[in-house]
């Protein structure tokens, strides 16, 4: 018996290569992130560092004078104060009757908030019983920010307070 060997055939199959896109992909991404990353520390080291205010030693040292004035007006007590008279139209003032003997002048600002072009500085003049009556009929109605400073015996004195101006009948 004769055996028959038969080898198989082979017929050579063209590989088809698939193209795989997530190389690319992930080499796209991190380019980005590193250009990303790159603006943003060239962003960050532009950036100026200074403190909130060129003279911002200065500005804290003139804050902490106001908070100390405020706090020797609270100090006082009662003896100071602001009340605005809707009916009078005034604006009445009172410092310590101890103040008027060593006092070494001061100022009201009437500050509005809405509109600039109305603020007003007036001269602190106290009567011997440290009163003193402002004139309110020319302001305009609504709110004001009222901020009297003087100095009495060597030391300043602070009292900010908000008014509200009625409106005219």
């Amino acid at each position: 018996m004769s055996t028959v060997t038969s080898t198989p055939v082979v017929i050579p199959v063209k590989a088809v290569r698939r193209w795989e896109p997530w190389p690319i992909a992930l080499i796209a991404f991190f380019i980005v992130f590193i250009g990303l990353v790159a603006s943003f520390i060239t962003f960050a080291v532009r950036q100026k560092m200074d403190l909130v205010r060129p003279d911002y030693y200065e500005e804290e040292i003139r804050y902490q004078k106001q908070f100390d004035r405020i706090r020797r007006t609270q100090g006082l007590g009662t003896e100071v104060g602001m009340k605005a008279d809707a009916a009078g139209g005034e604006l009445i003032l009172r410092i310590p009757v101890g103040h008027v003997a060593g006092f070494g002048g001061g100022t009201l600002q009437l500050y509005r908030p809405s509109d600039a072009a109305q603020d007003r500085l007036i001269r602190l003049e106290p009567d011997a019983g440290g009163l003193q009556r402002v004139e309110l009929r020319d302001l305009g109605e609504g709110l004001w920010r009222a901020k009297l400073r003087w100095s009495a015996g060597g030391e300043e004195f602070s009292l900010d307070e908000e008014v509200m101006i009625p409106a005219k009948r």
